[in-house]
């Protein structure tokens, strides 16, 4: 009995610990990227596509699926909060000299013009779906709080 339960805990680990998850692996894809840690896209701009469950979303996958994308220049991924937690949202264009915005637990990654030698088979594609307007209320109001003025600051 003893060996059975020692064999499931052991078997347990070690499925938990190959598996994708949000935190803890470190980014596999992000050398092909260029990284811009807390930064977001600017409100004007819109994402063409989205996941469409950004919390069965990791950071891998996300950049996996913008890498095999020829549209996608640029992806966003990170924790928003709310009802979808986290967002991984993919950028056809975008303006360089408004991007990015400081914005905390949300990473934006550019494409390299080199192209990533890394594989990539092993990684699933994240189901999309066309962007909404979820996005861009989210950045409007990040940006608001960003401007107001900070009453302890006096």
């Amino acid at each position: 009995m003893l060996k059975l339960a020692l064999f499931l805990a052991l078997f347990t680990t070690v499925v938990a610990w190959n598996r994708q998850n949000h935190f803890g692996n470190p980014c596999y894809l992000c050398s092909c990227f260029t990284v811009y840690t807390d930064r977001d896209v600017a409100v004007p701009l819109r994402p063409y596509a989205m996941a469409i469950d950004g919390y069965d979303t990791t950071e891998d996958r996300c950049l996996a699926t913008c890498q095999r994308d020829k549209r996608c220049r640029a992806a966003v991924y990170g924790m928003v909060g709310g009802r979808s937690v986290f967002t991984c949202e993919f950028y056809e264009r975008f303006n360089t000299k408004s991007v990015p915005v400081y914005t905390t637990y949300v990473n934006m990654y550019m494409k390299r013009s080199s192209e990533c030698q890394l594989p990539i088979s092993h990684l699933s594609s994240v189901e999309m779906i066309p962007a909404d307007n979820s996005s861009l209320k989210r950045r409007a109001k990040l940006e608001k709080l960003i401007g107001r003025k900070n009453p302890f600051l006096g």
